[in-house]
């Protein structure tokens, strides 16, 4: 078709390749740009009709309100990060407990260890160990059944002396009726000293270590 007089033509692939080249998602802005383009570049014999006009001014309206909903989401996750980082603030100076087998002593103290049975069991040994790994005593105990236990160790060795405070470790064997291995599951538990914020997610620095927020089982103020 011969040119009309004082229309110029515009090379949309120019401007399509531009805009690829500084964003490779198109913005409500983009749309805009690319809408003005087709409209200055059609043809004045056969303009767009009005059917096709609404139907890429209702994917601009669509677009933006996804726009709208996803800065939304943006602010509603900084808000509960916020919250989340400053309730976890509360745990520094309480024990907590999670899945593990670590704990804190106090000198002159007694301390609860806590474990969970697979099964009911005939009998029970509880071995403890210092930071070193080397074991320092035992505690034997008789039938228990399925599910949370707890058991007193008086924090003495097996020689009857004293333990300072520090951190220590242990380990549930149990045996059932017929003299077979049952499943433990053992708990970890110690003073809060610090809080860490991490990128994804939350720290409670506890026996020295970094304990996600998320695995913690319980709280309290004393153990």
């Amino acid at each position: 078709m011969e040119p009309i007089p004082g229309v110029t033509s515009i090379d949309n692939s120019k401007t399509v390749t531009k805009m690829a080249d500084e964003d490779s998602s198109l913005g409500k802005d983009d749309f805009l740009k690319l809408l003005i383009a087709q409209l200055s570049a059609q043809d004045p014999l056969d303009p767009m009709g009005a059917q096709d006009f609404s139907a890429q001014l209702a994917q601009f309206s669509a677009l933006e309100q996804m726009t709208n909903v996803n800065t939304n989401l943006e602010i509603m996750q900084k808000l509960a990060t916020a919250s989340q980082n400053t309730a976890s603030l509360s745990l520094i100076g309480k024990t907590v407990e999670s899945y593990g087998n670590a704990f804190s002593h106090s000198a002159n103290a007694s301390e609860t260890l806590s474990y969970s049975l697979a099964g009911d069991a005939m009998s029970v040994r509880i071995d403890i160990f210092d930071i070193a790994g080397s074991q320092i005593d035992a505690v034997k105990l008789g039938s228990q059944t399925q599910g949370k236990n707890t058991a007193s160790w008086d924090g003495f060795d097996k020689h009857g002396n004293p333990l300072p405070t520090g951190t220590y470790s242990y380990t549930v064997k149990a045996d059932n009726q017929a003299g077979g291995l049952i499943a433990v599951d053992t708990f970890s538990s110690g003073l809060v000293s610090d809080v860490v914020f991490g990128k994804d997610e939350t720290y409670a620095v506890v026996n020295g270590k970094e304990l996600p927020i998320s695995s913690i089982k319980r709280v309290s103020i004393n153990q």
